[in-house]
């Protein structure tokens, strides 16, 4: 039998997660594992830019969880894959739970610091926040921390209600991974 259609978003919208997670653990790696003397002496500038397009893309894509069900535009209804979307369908199926309410409610609410970094500094260039520059997006190692347990405890929540399983993407070591190139790098400087 196939997958639902609640499924098969819940599949889409978990694959992002662990994208989010997978680069999350790829910038700690390369850039908070006492690296840093490895990193600007190989290519400070390549590195430092890096880091810069990572932070960027962090809020996007987290932001993207955030996103409404659903998106009006030109006349035309656009389907969100985002939490509201999933728990619309949760409710929609009577498949909702206290578990699944209260993690979501907290992965929203951290959304809600970070949105105003999207809306006016990546997505739009506003110029009054340009001008002030007024720090926009700021969390603390601790909202960091509950926001990536909370990803996979919702993710864990939602996939056992929906038959799929709990999954662990917390660790994303494989081949050719940030870890491969670091050691590829002090292994060159210890020969050189």
């Amino acid at each position: 039998m196939g997958k639902t259609k609640l499924q098969n978003d819940f599949i889409m919208l978990r694959d992002h997660c662990i994208i989010i997670r997978r680069n999350f653990n790829t910038y700690n790696a390369l850039f908070f594992s006492g690296s840093d003397d490895l990193l600007i002496k190989t290519a400070s500038t390549f590195f430092n830019d890096i880091a810069e397009i990572m932070q960027r893309d962090w809020i996007l894509q987290v932001c993207k969880l955030m996103d409404p069900a659903v998106t009006n535009r030109k006349g035309k209804v656009f389907e969100n894959i985002s939490i509201k979307l999933i728990n619309s369908q949760l409710e929609n199926e009577g498949l909702m739970s206290q578990e699944i309410s209260c993690t979501s409610d907290s992965l929203l609410d951290y959304g809600k610091k970070i949105i105003p970094a999207r809306h006016k500094r990546l997505a739009h260039f506003d110029r009054e926040q340009h001008i002030c520059g007024a720090v926009l997006g700021a969390t603390t190692q601790g909202e960091l921390e509950a926001f990536l347990e909370n990803i996979q405890n919702y993710c864990d929540a939602v996939g056992r209600v929906l038959g799929l399983g709990p999954l662990d993407f917390s660790s994303s070591s494989c081949p050719g991974d940030v870890h491969e190139l670091l050691r590829i790098l002090r292994d060159y400087y210890k020969g050189a």
